[in-house]
């Protein structure tokens, strides 16, 4: 296995997996939590709904931001690709042995 698929696994599908795993535990906690205890009354229903919908964004947001950053880096390597490696261009000095490319005037 190469370094390359490691780093896709790691840095791209495990936070998006772990996000998913996260949106799946708060959806599964707000349909079943009043069902399994007595405990959650009329007081605590609205923190049910509080506690679900902040794993909900956890997990959106993990794997929202891994996925742009996905997508940003995908989109740098194909500008990458195209673009032709030019070297850069040596500074140009007058007979003085000066900078040319100074901008103060001197």
């Amino acid at each position: 296995m190469n370094a390359e698929r490691v780093r896709s696994v790691l840095g791209v599908w495990a936070p998006m997996a772990i996000g998913l795993f996260i949106i799946v535990t708060s959806l599964n906690f707000y349909f079943t939590a009043a069902l399994g205890s007595s405990v959650l009354t009329g007081d605590l229903e609205s923190w049910r709904f509080v506690c679900s919908a902040g794993a909900f964004f956890v997990g959106g947001l993990l794997i929202l931001s891994t996925y742009g950053r996905y997508t940003k880096t995908k989109e740098a390597g194909r500008k990458g690709s195209r673009s032709s490696a030019r070297p850069a261009a040596a500074p140009t000095q007058d007979e003085e042995g000066r900078d040319k490319s100074n901008d103060d005037g001197e």
